[in-house]
């Protein structure tokens, strides 16, 4: 029989016991398969083990598998762990099944390497893991705090540990006790941010917006990190693009600033104070003149997928609070990625606008004849009527995507209000969704709405949401959280701690 059938024969699960013993009693490869088999008796691995000890190096791989098998006794494993050989004693430091007297003996070993493995086993008795966690090497030290049953008391020790690395893992978890804010290791420091919340960095962010690392200031940027006006104004000035951008993205980031912002070189800090549901009016035209002067062409290109600009403009096309003549002078522009659907559904766009898209959009739905009467007549009223006679008019068609004018704040209030008690939500849920967003809708509409926990994230769009209706919803478990937002970005900018 040739090697490769007798290896084959060693791993085969069918291979009778005594045919085991004859393949491990021929040379020392084959005796390490044996020895590596899940199956095998706890008697016959005791038997390889004293045949393995008297044989010498090339047998070293069988003892070293016996170190790693599960039917090898304790007290084998016991005198495996005094083996002259590292790679055999790092293995038993593994074992489930070795004693604990050659666990703490084994926490001196000379070997960081076996010193290394004992600190990566699955149990680890209390007196070997505090001798450990104090070891020389940095690698041993390391492993420790990794484990998922390190203890607290345990990680606080480490906080300062000399181990550049194992100080970031204890700043990751969350166990420095503050020290890693001011770690000289700026990864100390980023996974030390990291795991905070405003109200845990807040004493620290005037040191923390100066940060050297560009990745700590990134970090505090971000609105779960940063709520204070006076940290964001100097974030929202740093050199860095990357800061400036998370600060234009932050809503506690001061007015004058984010106006400031809307100037920036770098489009990536545009589109993201673009996105920033709480960019003010005054930031928003900025954007709109930022695009016509920069990015006029870009806007205009025809492309299935969004880029950059096509991102910004949609986002500034849709945001509650861009004001009706910067939406014209936007929409002049003729950008690529305009639809009328979606600006049936914002409520600034100036009324002459709001008719035509109207009308447009809905041209070839109209079918019957009470829809083509509803038609013509705002048609020719267009012409003629005062505008919001005619958006009036629209909210009362029959044609459904004539109704989407109720988003529109130039709307009579009273018209508003009539729709609002008479529409079918069955029907026009989507429309009543997007006149909750609407100023113009009457508060005593708005405060029954949000008593009855009726079309509450429609009116917490609505940029202008009075604060008696805010102060209803933030008792609403559902949506507390965002109304409770809105309240405390209000009283920031009410209270002037704008520094420009």
């Amino acid at each position: 029989m040739d090697s490769d059938e007798q290896v084959a024969e060693a791993w085969r699960s069918g291979t009778p016991l005594p045919r085991l013993r004859e393949l491990a009693g021929r040379d020392a490869r084959l005796a390490r398969i044996v020895a590596s088999r899940i199956d095998l008796p706890s008697e016959f691995a005791e038997e390889l083990a004293e045949r393995a000890a008297g044989l010498g190096a090339p047998w070293l791989g069988v003892q070293r598998a016996l170190a790693a098998q599960p039917a090898t006794p304790a007290a084998r494993l016991a005198l495996l762990a005094a083996h002259p050989d590292a790679s055999v004693r790092r293995v038993v430091a593994v074992h489930r099944e070795t004693p604990e007297k050659s666990l703490t003996v084994l926490a001196d070993d000379e070997s960081a390497t076996v010193r290394r493995s004992l600190a990566a086993r699955e149990r680890l008795p209390y007196e070997v893991a505090t001798r450990l966690l104090a070891d020389e090497s940095g690698e041993v030290r390391l492993t420790m705090v990794r484990r998922v049953d390190a203890r607290p008391e345990e990680l606080r020790a480490l906080a300062i540990d000399p181990d550049v690395r194992v100080r970031r893992v204890v700043a990751a978890l969350g166990y420095a006790d503050g020290a890693d804010l001011t770690d000289p290791d700026a990864g100390v420091r980023r996974n030390a941010v990291r795991r905070r919340s405003f109200a845990e960095l807040a004493p620290r962010l005037a040191s923390l917006v100066r940060d050297e690392d560009l990745g700590v200031r990134e970090l505090v940027a971000v609105r779960y990190r940063n709520q204070d006006p006076v940290a964001l104004a100097v974030l929202a000035t740093d050199a860095e693009s990357s800061v400036r951008r998370g600060a234009a993205g932050n809503p506690f980031t001061p007015v004058g600033h984010l106006i400031a912002l809307a100037d920036d070189a770098d489009l990536e800090v545009l589109c993201a104070l673009g996105r920033n549901e709480f960019a003010p009016a005054q930031a928003l035209a900025g954007l709109v003149d930022t695009i016509t002067d920069r990015y006029a062409d870009a806007a205009r290109q025809e492309g299935y997928a969004l880029d950059q600009v096509g991102n910004l403009v949609h986002d500034v096309l849709g945001h509650p609070a861009t004001p009706p003549e910067s939406l014209r002078r936007l929409h002049a522009l003729g950008p690529s990625h305009f639809h009328e659907g979606n600006a049936m559904s914002q409520p600034n766009w100036p009324a002459d606008l709001l008719i035509d898209f109207g009308l447009s959009y809905c041209a070839s739905t109209v079918d019957t004849d009470e829809e083509r009467a509803s038609f013509a007549a705002v048609g020719a009223a267009r012409h003629t009527a005062p505008l919001q006679e005619v958006l009036a008019s629209m909210v009362r068609s029959p044609i459904y995507y004539l109704r989407g004018a109720v988003a529109n704040r130039h709307v009579p209030p009273e018209a508003l209000a009539e729709y609002a008690r008479g529409a079918d939500p069955e029907v026009d849920g989507y429309h009543l969704d997007d006149l909750a967003a609407n100023p113009a809708l009457p508060l005593e509409i708005q405060l029954a709405w949000a008593t009855s926990g009726s079309r509450c994230r429609g009116l917490l769009k609505n940029p202008e949401l009075p604060d008696a209706v805010l102060a209803v919803i933030t008792e609403d478990e559902h949506w507390a959280d965002e109304a409770r937002l809105i309240v405390t970005v209000r009283a920031h900018r009410a209270a002037g701690e704008t520094p420009c």
